[in-house]
């Protein structure tokens, strides 16, 4: 690889700490898709100013990182840090981004005239229709307020949740339970009886009624659902 084509990573605390990092293998890596962090490093050496080459001092990084192991500090330094990214990646991640965000709302959300949920494509031509747009660095659950508030005057959304209770029983526990989990916000309360599993969930109001269908579904009509 190329030394031009290296990216910096950057970290601030009371000093500045920097490494060189493969921009393909530390985009990787941040997305999980690889477990290796030697593969990232570009140079296995920590710097003040990677620009310059000058290099930071063993005491300074074991007292910022806790090690004096230029890999594991790095590590650390990397997960804290800020890193640069090709326009490309920037891109691969906003797009991702985007669609968490469209998912989170599809999810929670619902139309207060009709209680029934938005599919993710309005939401999509919603965010399209307004321009709104979400950043590739900032984490979905973070920008979901902000797109709610571009798009409510594009269509009728709530985010209301409710809370009901459910009984199922014990022969369908196990798979009811995974749904459970899957589709509600927060399971308030569970008991596991030999009859009988029951839980009192808090749930987005426009998931209740497909929670519901599926719970339907899997215990063959045998499931009790309470609105609280």
């Amino acid at each position: 690889m190329d030394p031009e084509d290296a990216i910096t990573v950057k970290y601030s605390n009371e000093r500045e700490f920097e490494i060189l990092v493969d921009p393909d293998e530390a985009f990787a890596y941040r997305r999980d898709e690889i477990d290796s962090f030697d593969r990232v490093l570009f140079v296995q050496e920590i710097f003040t100013d990677a620009a310059a080459a000058e290099k930071a001092s063993m005491e300074n990084v074991e007292d910022e990182f806790g090690t004096r192991n230029i890999v594991e500090a790095a590590e650390k330094l990397f997960e804290k840090g800020e890193m640069e990214l090709t326009t490309e990646q920037k891109n691969q991640l906003r797009e991702e981004k985007r669609k968490q965000v469209v998912n989170i709302i599809a999810r929670r959300a619902m139309n207060p005239q009709t209680n029934a949920p938005h599919p993710p494509k309005r939401i999509e031509n919603a965010m399209e229709e307004t321009g709104i747009q979400v950043e590739a660095m900032k984490d979905a659950e973070e920008q979901v307020q902000e797109v709610l508030d571009a798009i409510r005057p594009k269509i009728p959304i709530s985010m209301e949740e409710k809370e009901i209770a459910i009984r199922v029983p014990s022969k369908y526990s196990g798979k009811a339970y995974g749904k459970i989990q899957e589709m509600s916000s927060e399971v308030l309360k569970e008991e596991w009886g030999n009859d009988a599993f029951m839980a009192r969930v808090k749930i987005p109001a426009g998931v209740s009624t497909k929670l519901m269908e599926k719970l339907e579904e899997i215990t063959s009509g045998e499931v009790e659902v309470t609105d609280i």
